[in-house]
This record gives C-alpha cells, structure tokens and sequence, in this order.
C-alpha cells in the first residue's frame, strides 16, 4: 500500500504514453485509452482498497475529455466526479485503509483528485461549475499548503485565480504565483530546464500584459540567450521564448485620435517618428511628426527635456497610464527610489533599445 501512489502511475502510464517513443498519445487515441482504462480498473478491481486505482484512472480520464462541448463527455464526467468523492469517502472508512490514508502519499491523492474534479468543472464554464471548481481546487490548494506541498500549491493558486477571473469578468494574470512557480522551478530543476524557461516566459508575458514592459522584456531577453545556448536555436524553448520577445520589442503608440502605429525608429534628430500600420500585413513604413505620436500602455519611454522635474531626464520607465485629455503619461521608472510620475506627452520619447542594467 505505501506504494501506491507509484503503482498507479505506472499503471495509468502504460495507457497513456507509447512505449517506443515515451511520448504521451493524443487526440482520440488518448481519449480511447483513457476510457480503457477505467473500464478496466472499473471492472478488475473493485475492492476498496484498490480505490487509489481507480481515482488515478478517473482522475486522469477527466483531463481528456470535452465536457463543454460535448453532452455524454459533461455525463461521464459528472458521474466520475460522483464517484471519485465516493471511494474517497469508502477509503477514509476502511479499517485496513485507516491506518495508511493520512499518510502523505494518501493525504496527496485526495488533493489531486479534488484537483481534477475542480479542473473538470472549470472546463464545463458554466457560473454554477465555477463555483464547484473553485471549491474543489480550493479544498486541493489547503492540503498541498497543509503538507507543504509548494509545486502543487501554487499550480492550484494559479487556476483559483484563473477560475475567479472567469467568474468576475475581470483578467487576473496572477503575476505573483507565476513568479513563485519560476523561482520554485530554478531552485528545484535548474535554471536551464525548458520547463523553467517556459514558466519564466509565462511571468514575462504576463509582465508585459500588465504593462511592465520593461522587466517582462529584460526577463525574455535573458531567457532567449540562456535557451539558445544551452538548448540551441531549434529547440521549443527557444523558439516559443524568441517569438515572444518579438512582439514584446514591438512598440505601440497612437495619435490623438487613438489610431494604433508600431513605431520603428526616429529620424531627423528625433522630429519624425518612423511607423507602420499593425492591422494591415506588409504595410509599408510611413514618416510622421513625432509630436504627433503618444507613447501607448506598456511602451518604454525616457523623459527628455523636463524643465520642472529635472531630475528625471534621461531616466527610463514605461506608461501605465495614458490620458489623452490631460495630455499626460503615467510613467513608472525602473530605477529604484523613484516614484511614478505624470509625464506631458511631448517630454516623452520612445525606447526602442532597452540599455544594460548597469548602464
């Protein structure tokens, strides 16, 4: 019984992954095999003290089907749902299982099966599903906390944040879980692990979404040049990370009417501002007065030729704020000590070219 947990895996793994490439199946081969094996769990061991099973195979099966599109896969797994919390339940029961299911191997299977109900009602998205995938997760979130399981414990804050935003109509990008799970990931797998670069690539993203351009772009920057050398050009890490960085570099401003440009490159000692059209594909470069362009959320800025606020020329931050009525940026700086300011636009000059750190 104390190896459960393994037994399990190997178990459902023989249905899951092919044994000649170790890759996991897809598509409707995983779907059929998943079912596979629940029938055969299902039908092969029905004692209670083969719960542990069964739970993994259904668990695992929740994961692969549509219950939002799909009628009889939102049956099958509501009716899995049931009977997870069933052998739950029957095992806490058990004399002979008493013993061991407060054990952490046991404590832990519970937690995850709550995790896979929680995460089957999230995808059915309905306002009631919700509801019972935040409970869920957050009845697995308390026992990973509980038995100081980190790695789990932040994965479910993540989808609580996830599930709540769906709930509320309101984006939560979880900023803060996302940089736990990266620091977790380089102290416990190394640095250079592409699961550690894609986990630093999600913070950087999500930086740059809540308009911390600078960070996210500086964070991708040293992602790409790690992934690249360790990794090589071709591989996933890299390019997923490279591709990224792009559109980060891309720098977005409007005009006084709100019409969106990708700004390249000043000219002419800074008066023009070189531009294209980011709506229309292959759209030629256009020359505009650079008086007449507004530094967009996100973009990088340096403050340039400040009469009141000296101290603050040359210095670097990126908008957070626009208000087209006031003529004004809100600008936060990446230097620390200084605090954010209210910037005229026509003090404000695009960064094209992040400089080092230390410069």
């Amino acid at each position: 019984m104390e190896n459960a947990e393994t037994g399990a895996a190997l178990f459902a793994k023989a249905f899951e992954y092919c044994p000649n490439c170790k890759q996991q199946y897809q598509n409707e081969v995983i779907y059929k095999l998943t079912k596979a094996a629940v029938d055969f769990t299902d039908r092969e061991y029905k004692d209670v003290t083969c719960g542990y099973l069964l739970c993994h195979t259904l668990s695992n099966r929740l994961t692969v089907i549509d219950p939002k599109n799909n009628a009889d896969d939102k049956a099958e797994g509501e009716e899995s749902c049931t009977k997870i919390l069933s052998i739950i339940e029957d095992m806490k029961c058990n004399e002979e299982l008493l013993g061991l299911f407060w054990k952490e191997t046991y404590v832990y299977f519970e937690a995850t099966a709550y995790g896979a109900i929680g995460g089957f009602y999230m995808r059915v998205d309905t306002e009631e599903s919700l509801t019972k995938a935040k409970l869920y997760v957050e009845k697995a979130r308390d026992i990973f906390r509980e038995t100081e399981n980190e790695m789990p414990m932040l994965m479910a804050e993540k989808k609580i944040a996830s599930i709540e935003s769906k709930i509320s109509g309101e984006e939560n990008l979880c900023v803060d879980t996302l940089q736990k799970i990266y620091a977790y990931l380089q102290r416990t797998i190394g640095e250079t692990d592409p699961q550690t670069i894609g986990a630093g690539a999600d913070v950087a993203e999500a930086l740059c979404l809540s308009f911390h351009a600078i960070e996210g772009e500086r964070l991708l920057s040293k992602l790409v040049e790690l992934s690249r050398r360790v990794h090589g050009m071709d591989h996933e890490s890299t390019k997923r990370s490279m591709s990224y960085l792009q559109r980060m570099k891309e720098r977005i401003v409007i005009t006084q009417d709100g019409q969106p440009f990708i700004a390249l490159r000043y000219e002419n000692d800074g008066d023009k501002c070189i531009v294209k059209d980011p709506t229309i594909e292959d759209e030629k470069e256009t020359k505009i007065s650079a008086s007449d362009i507004i530094p967009y959320l996100g973009t990088p800025v340096v403050c340039k030729g400040l009469q009141q606020l000296t101290h603050l020329n040359g210095k670097i931050g990126d908008v957070r704020k626009v208000d087209l009525e006031e003529g004004k940026c809100q600008v936060h700086f990446q230097e620390a000590g200084l605090e954010h300011a209210e910037i005229k636009f026509n003090y404000l000059r695009v960064v094209f070219d992040l400089p080092p750190l230390d410069a």
